[in-house]
């Protein structure tokens, strides 16, 4: 791990429980960078702007070999776990650190290419965020973002309980400072923040694509509406209480043998070049 010193976060306030980095540590860049991939090419020195538990991390290294990828993430949780998986994929071309999206600690024109993914949208000043990651990309380099958009969430079956959790995973997001459409809002983020040609497009990531995955992210939701990471907070707010989300998570864990349950997350996605 480096030993650069990381500045106070901004205004990124998610908390995750052991649950919730698993669900995050099946991520592959096959599944959630495909947007990206083509235009990555062996050489390039890449920047991984929040790499979580480094799933995507190790793959987008792979591609790039034998160009240097380093991965930074704020929760130093996450920098452990991404090691370890390097380490077990034995994969020599990857660095992970800690490091705040908001200040990055290299200098100008030092990568060139960026990843991120599912984090913008958390931060009051995204527009912030990607000049940092607009400074640091050579002059030609690529970045690519993807980010959620909940105005797409897809649910079935239309359960008011489980509508209910979202509602306030939703309000959780909003009071941190987040944007709840930030999917299709990082374009006109991304222009004001230097970059004049940007490529957009959308997809979504189904949760329930076969038993196994529906029924561990039931299991994994179950277990965050109880989680201090969520509960807490919102009881703190007085717009729930811990009755009512453990009536939430008991309501997930019969949707996740539901036959017939259904959820797909939409994402905005975006390639934008430094010109």
């Amino acid at each position: 791990m480096s030993d650069r010193s990381v500045p106070q976060r901004d205004t990124y306030q998610v908390a995750y429980t052991s649950d919730a980095t698993d669900f995050l540590s099946q991520r592959r860049a096959t599944t959630h960078a495909t947007f990206f991939l083509p235009y990555l090419r062996a050489g390039m020195r890449l920047l991984d702007c929040g790499c979580g538990p480094g799933s995507i991390t190790a793959d987008l290294a792979a591609i790039v070999h034998p160009g240097e990828v380093i991965g930074i993430d704020i929760d130093p949780a996450h920098i452990n776990q991404a090691q370890q998986l390097i380490t077990q994929r034995t994969v020599l071309n990857v660095h992970v650190e800690l490091g705040d999206i908001m200040h990055l600690a290299f200098p100008d024109n030092s990568f060139d290419a960026v990843f991120i993914h599912g984090v913008v949208e958390y931060l009051a000043d995204p527009t912030g965020a990607f000049r940092e990651m607009y400074r640091v990309l050579r002059p030609g380099g690529v970045l690519g973002s993807r980010h959620g958009d909940w105005g797409g969430f897809l649910l079935a079956p239309d359960e008011p309980l489980i509508q209910g959790f979202f509602a306030l995973f939703q309000q959780l997001l909003q009071h941190t400072g987040g944007d709840l459409h930030f999917g299709r809002n990082q374009v006109a983020a991304l222009h004001q923040a230097g970059f004049s040609r940007i490529v957009a497009s959308a997809s979504y990531d189904c949760w329930t694509s076969t038993p196994e995955a529906r029924q561990s992210v039931a299991a994994f939701l179950a277990n965050y509406c109880t989680s201090s990471a969520f509960a807490d907070p919102l009881i703190a707010l007085n717009v729930t209480d811990r009755r009512s989300l453990e009536q939430m998570g008991a309501m997930f864990r019969r949707w996740g043998m539901d036959e017939t349950a259904f959820a797909a997350e939409a994402w905005g996605e975006a390639i934008a070049w430094k010109g």
